[in-house]
C-alpha cells in the first residue's frame, strides 16, 4: 500500500510540474498544434482527476500516512485538474486575428 501511494504521488508530481518544462502557449500558432496541446491538456485532466478519486477512495495505512496529506494531495490533484480543463478550452478557442487597438 505504501508503494502504491509513493508511486501515485511521484505520478501526480511529474503531472503537476510538467506544464512548466513546456514552451509558453503564445509560441503556438498552428491550429493543429493548439489542438493537439488542448487534447493533451484534456488527458491530464482526466488523468489527475481519476488519481485524486483513487486516492480518496482508497484508504492509506493509519500508521504510515497522515489521512489529511492523503486528503491534501487529492485536492491538488483535483485543482490540478480543473486548470487544466480551462488551459484546454482555451487554447481551442479561435485566435482573434484582427483585433481592436483603441
Amino acid at each position: 500500500m505504501l508503494y502504491m501511494n509513493v508511486a501515485i504521488a511521484l505520478v501526480a508530481g511529474l503531472m503537476l510540474f510538467e506544464p512548466f518544462t513546456r514552451a509558453p502557449v503564445s509560441r503556438f500558432n498552428t491550429a493543429r498544434v493548439r489542438r493537439n496541446l488542448a487534447t493533451r491538456s484534456f488527458y491530464q485532466a482526466a488523468a489527475a482527476f481519476f488519481t485524486a478519486l483513487i486516492i480518496l477512495t482508497s484508504p492509506p495505512a493509519p500508521e504510515r500516512i497522515s489521512p489529511l496529506f492523503v486528503l491534501f494531495v487529492a485536492t491538488v490533484l483535483a485543482l490540478a485538474s480543473i486548470y487544466w480543463v480551462i488551459r484546454g478550452r482555451r487554447l481551442l478557442r479561435q485566435r482573434r486575428v484582427f483585433t481592436d487597438l483603441h
